[in-house]
């Protein structure tokens, strides 16, 4: 697999889609753990997101990390790659208000959004790729 380009997913079969997208999910929800409204431990994403630009900067280089992890593992099409880059400009945005945008930020969890418009994406190739090839797998 080249740096940068992944496996096409209509090339996975359900359960493979299923196994390369949960370390991808595990991460996602890591990376965007939500802060209790209780305070009761607060965890070093929200710690570190409350030093000024050092901690903005750091976030946004995680999600475009993970973005990268993303599309080394499947090969993304232009437009769902669009949706995910918007939701990256759109955390950087976010992130430049000060204290109000430390509590957006934790809302809007831009990996678990990315996460899920991935999902989307590989799921519905399943569905339409892989239909008629599993029914003729079942029927052997």
């Amino acid at each position: 697999m080249a740096r940068g380009r992944g496996r096409d997913p209509s090339l996975f079969t359900t359960s493979e889609k299923k196994k390369a997208l949960y370390p991808l999910y595990r991460r996602a929800r890591y990376l965007d753990k939500k802060w209790a409204i209780t305070c009761s431990k607060p965890d070093e994403f929200t710690l570190l997101g409350m030093i000024p630009l050092f901690g903005d900067t750091m976030s946004t280089m995680l999600a475009v990390g993970y973005f990268r992890r993303m599309r080394d593992t499947f090969a993304i099409p232009k437009e769902v790659s669009d949706k995910m880059k918007n939701n990256i400009a759109l955390h950087v945005v976010i992130s430049i208000i000060p204290m109000v945008g430390w509590i957006l930020r934790r809302i809007f969890g831009v990996n678990k959004r990315n996460y899920s418009i991935l999902q989307k994406y590989v799921m519905s190739e399943a569905s339409q790729s892989k239909a008629g090839s599993d029914s003729t797998e079942t029927t052997r």
